[in-house]
């Protein structure tokens, strides 16, 4: 990254604020050409100077200079500048999975607990975002809500960049999986930019990112942005013949998203996996008993995924193959 400028306090808050995202920065003087340059931060409260084609570029002025519209403001608008910078220092690399319930109680975050878990297992780096607008918490579900580490009513009091490796070694670990969960405290709303930002620098610090979605991602006239991040998403439907309707409804809203669709029916109702598959005119299927002992278990500090053999650890399994990840 190349700062241009000739005062030296607003050099001095670039430096600064660089430093926390993680950038190296080259001074350029004011007026000069700057090299070629992965981001360009350029001080135009002395007017504009020449600038090359190569990269991108953000500008600033130190506060009081008289200047158009668009232009952060140093100090004040620090944290603005340290989302731009964190953003340029370290792009998205993780593979996204969504999971979602077609109904109510379908095993969409027992299921996206035991991805992620069997993931990190595999050797791949993981984390699981936790989407819920009402709150409550995956932490409980997984055991660590006494574990230290920020959870999203800490996260969504922050405003500006997160530097993703500091975001992500400060949250809870479970099994080696990084967890950002809602509590008691907060869900999360699906237009705070402050979700986008933690989800998006999540992403830049592992290499997958399973996100268990809330239902309201299939309401099309109010859904979540969350489905549009996603390279797949994973639709965890039951084998009655509500779960068949709604896993329906569901495809309907997820294929406009562009994201790979895998489907799982969990047998215990009156039909099929197939069955539910052809109700929603999904051409494959992964069929999952269910693993009873589950529930009692979580009541006695059992987590999905700790039977090994079991029939969600081998649909999870079977699942990241198809993605064409280790588990």
């Amino acid at each position: 990254m190349a700062v241009r400028s000739g005062d030296a306090a607003v050099v001095e808050h670039v430096r600064r604020l660089a430093a926390l995202a993680g950038v190296e920065v080259l001074v350029v003087p004011s007026g000069a050409v700057p090299p070629p340059h992965a981001l360009l931060v350029d001080d135009v409260g002395g007017g504009r100077g020449p600038r090359d084609t190569v990269g991108p570029a953000v500008e600033v002025a130190a506060d009081g200079a008289h200047t158009g519209p668009g232009v952060l403001r140093l100090p004040s608008e620090a944290e603005a500048l340290l989302g731009v910078l964190t953003e340029a220092g370290a792009p998205e690399r993780a593979r996204v999975l969504g999971v979602v319930g077609a109904v109510g109680g379908a095993g969409a975050s027992v299921l996206a607990a035991a991805l992620a878990r069997l993931a990190v297992g595999a050797g791949v780096p993981t984390a699981l975002a936790d989407l819920d607008p009402g709150g409550g918490g995956v932490d409980v579900l997984l055991g660590i809500e006494h574990d230290p580490g920020p959870r999203w009513a800490d996260v969504l009091t922050e405003r500006g960049g997160f530097p993703p490796d500091r975001l992500t070694l400060a949250l809870p670990a479970w099994h080696s999986v990084r967890v950002l969960s809602t509590d008691v405290r907060a869900g999360v709303a699906p237009d705070d930019a402050v979700v986008d930002a933690g989800l998006r620098a999540l992403g830049r610090a592992v290499d997958l990112l399973v996100l268990d979605l809330p239902r309201q991602v299939l309401a099309p006239a109010s859904a979540p942005p969350w489905l549009g991040l996603c390279s797949d998403v994973v639709l965890v439907a039951g084998t009655d013949l509500r779960s068949a309707a709604a896993a329906a409804a569901a495809v309907r809203t997820l294929g406009p998203s562009g994201a790979a669709l895998h489907l799982v029916a969990r047998s215990g109702g009156g039909l099929t996996a197939d069955d539910v598959a052809d109700a929603a005119g999904v051409a494959h299927v992964v069929a999952m008993r269910p693993e009873r002992a589950l529930a009692a278990g979580v009541e006695r500090g059992a987590a999905p995924g700790d039977q090994r053999r079991g029939p969600l650890a081998a649909a999870a399994r079977r699942l990241l193959r198809e993605i064409g990840l280790p588990g």
